[in-house]
């Protein structure tokens, strides 16, 4: 085969969806430009060029797939996104359906990436959220129900040691003096989502907060 064909063959035979994931790969730092140019077959001066804009804060364009709709967030960061809705409804602080759509639109802006949220609300669609729940069917919107930290958290001493074992962590880490440790209970302060659903894995009895 001449070689203008060949390179020209090469050129159009990558997709936006592997450049993407070329894009987070390397912005992770998980692997260089030259490895995501061989694994992910794709141009290496289009890849660099648009390393280079996201790393100068500017938006890195790519252009929507004819006849397919583009994800925003590709598996890595929906899985991490995943995650991070799992661990608040443990610590029950599930979000709410507005929260996270908030929290998803934050994370396109910080992450520069090409999105069609509404930049005025500066919220995720709807489209965004039932698209996410199909996709990850463990997680639904529930409606909360209130519980005292005494039931939620139980006293006995594995909480207890587990309780002071996190407070010395977050004391290492932030530096904080015990002047600053408050003593309150959660008398008159609820944390209940009023008249909204959360976000909250299935097969749980109860969606607490």
């Amino acid at each position: 085969m001449p070689k203008s064909e060949e390179k020209h063959n090469k050129k159009g035979c990558w997709t936006e969806e592997n450049m993407k994931h070329a894009m987070n790969d390397v912005l992770l730092g998980k692997i260089s430009i030259r490895e995501a140019v061989r694994v992910y077959d794709v141009p290496k001066s289009s890849l660099h060029d648009r390393i280079n804009k996201i790393k100068k804060g500017k938006e890195a364009n790519v252009p929507p797939k004819l006849g397919r709709f583009e994800l925003t967030f590709s598996e890595t960061y929906e899985e991490e996104l995943l995650a991070h809705i799992r661990q608040l409804d443990s610590m029950f602080m599930p979000l709410s359906k507005k929260e996270f759509l908030k929290l998803a639109y934050d994370l396109a802006v910080e992450l520069r990436l090409p999105h069609r949220f509404n930049k005025t609300k500066k919220l995720a669609g709807k489209d965004f959220c039932y698209g996410f729940l199909k996709r990850h069917p463990e997680i639904a919107l529930r409606v909360p129900e209130s519980t005292s930290m005494m039931r939620a958290v139980g006293f006995n001493k594995p909480q207890v040691d587990l309780f002071f074992s996190k407070l010395v962590e977050l004391m290492e880490k932030h530096s904080f003096p015990p002047s600053r440790i408050f003593n309150a209970d959660e008398t008159g302060v609820s944390s209940v989502h009023d008249n909204c659903k959360v976000m909250s894995v299935k097969g749980k009895r109860q969606a607490k907060v």
